[in-house]
């Protein structure tokens, strides 16, 4: 009985703890919006946010974009089976699970003024602009400014600053 209550809260708290962090994650996307100038955004209706399959993250966009607006614009959140059902995101988010297709994101986006937001270390390397890391039990992210620029993506040095630059 008492290996099954401890399971049963060992199974709740990591529950909770992924939730936390999928809404921080959200947040951090977010801000990130402030810090990033896309090009020809004034022909825009909506600010698109592509996520690459289903991911917890999903519904903590959805209620960040149910209150507040990126830009001036109605923010979209999209969950896709490939990049290609979001030709038009300003922003794509490849979560761990789907880091596997990072090549085809980064292939398909490529020279689009689209920031790819990314979940598992060594991303940026291989073409997300920004990606998520664990560092010391913290959660942190990295910034690729050539990634960035070659989306046609001007950053403000504020958001490089705070996070780690990847060159």
């Amino acid at each position: 009985m008492k290996k099954k209550l401890i399971a049963a809260i060992l199974v709740l708290m990591t529950i909770s703890l992924s939730g936390q962090q999928s809404m921080f994650k959200a947040l951090f996307m977010f801000n990130f919006a402030k810090y990033i100038e896309w090009p020809k955004q004034d022909s825009k209706q909506e600010f698109v946010i592509g996520v690459y399959g289903n991911d917890d993250i999903v519904p903590e966009l959805k209620k960040l974009a149910a209150a507040r607006k990126i830009n001036n614009k109605k923010i979209v959140v999209k969950t896709v089976k490939n990049p290609s059902e979001v030709p038009d995101a300003s922003l794509f988010y490849v979560p761990h699970s789907s880091s596997g297709n990072i090549e085809k994101v980064t292939s398909f986006f490529a020279g689009k003024p689209t920031l790819i937001v990314s979940d598992k270390a060594d991303l940026c390397q291989k073409g997300a602009g920004i990606n998520y890391v664990m560092q010391d039990g913290k959660m942190k992210y990295e910034v690729c400014k050539r990634n960035l620029t070659s989306h046609q993506l001007n950053v403000d040095p504020k958001l490089i600053s705070l996070g780690i630059e990847i060159k």
